[in-house]
């Protein structure tokens, strides 16, 4: 019965916000994936959805299509991956279409400005990737208790 049960429970991909609107005032969230190779060491330009504008603050924790290619005018395809929302910008640098977050998995700003500068000079001194040191240095989501009001 415990197998029919987890069966039945799929879980639902996030939306592809596909023609969705973007937000009005910074449109774009510059990333940082979970990919800890050292050629990815950067961070990636992605479309903000007029609905998550109030959730994809710098610091939360998102879901992008990593990989996504572009196909008549927009961003299609790619892994979903988890990445930090670094900062809000008006403008990319990115010639392309820019890919749309895929989704805010949290609301909880988890990677503070100071914390992002200290693991960004650990992953310089010891020449490690940047996303290794955030994935040690920021401790796992735990949903439950971020359901609970923040003291």
């Amino acid at each position: 019965m415990a197998l029919l049960r987890g069966a039945a429970r799929k879980r639902t991909p996030p939306r592809t916000w596909r023609g969705a609107p973007l937000a009005e005032r910074l449109p774009v969230a510059r990333v940082l994936v979970d990919k800890g190779m050292v050629h990815l060491d950067r961070f990636f330009d992605y479309a903000v959805p007029a609905a998550m504008d109030a959730e994809a603050l710098p610091g939360v924790r998102v879901r992008v299509r990593f990989g996504a290619g572009q196909r008549d005018g927009r961003r299609e395809g790619g892994r979903l991956i988890n990445g930090f929302v670094v900062e809000r910008r008006a403008d990319s640098d990115f010639p392309g279409v820019l890919a749309p977050l895929a989704q805010v998995l949290s609301t909880e700003q988890v990677l503070t400005p100071e914390l992002l500068r200290l693991c960004r000079a650990v992953a310089d001194r010891y020449a490690g990737a940047l996303a290794d040191v955030v994935q040690l240095a920021v401790p796992p989501r735990m949903a439950k208790a971020e359901r609970q009001p923040s003291p």
